[in-house]
């Protein structure tokens, strides 16, 4: 007994091409994720070494004048996908004063925090809840730093 199998290769065909097609998608999908949380973190990082420490203390609206900074760092984010909440600014000074060398030091930093939230270009459902990229982000800037030497 003979079977008639004209025509499985094309079905066989077109079911590789339709499985090829989806995993190609998904590399690219994966792909743009990758790419939008290096360049969060990317701007994220120069945001915060370029960071205005005299106007984001005297700033009435924190979360907008950080977003504002972040979005003057990049020409690829999108304000309207950029969320910024949880800003703290704290100041601090500290005096070091060594009196058998002669030296004393003072040093005042101000210690800025906030979280910072983006949406993806492309959500990926099952690797990243609601589509959105989100960074806690730390960083501490020297406002003054004075060492003092005295001769005897």
């Amino acid at each position: 007994m003979v079977f008639d199998e004209r025509g499985s290769e094309s079905v066989q065909f077109s079911f590789a091409v339709v499985l090829l097609i989806i995993v190609a998608f998904g590399i690219l999908q994966a792909a743009m994720m990758n790419a939008a949380a290096i360049m969060l973190s990317s701007e994220l990082t120069q945001a915060c070494i370029r960071i205005d420490v005299m106007g984001l203390r005297t700033a009435s609206d924190k979360e907008s004048f950080v977003a504002e900074q972040i979005l003057d760092e990049s020409s690829q984010l999108r304000r309207s996908d950029l969320a910024v909440s949880g800003v703290r600014v704290e100041s601090t000074a500290c005096e070091d004063v060594l009196h058998a060398s002669g030296v004393s030091s003072r040093t005042a930093h101000t210690a800025v925090s906030y979280d910072v939230s983006y949406k993806a270009p492309i959500a990926l459902s099952g690797l990243c809840g609601d589509g959105r990229l989100s960074r806690h982000v730390t960083c501490v800037v020297v406002d003054e730093r004075v060492t003092e030497v005295s001769l005897a």
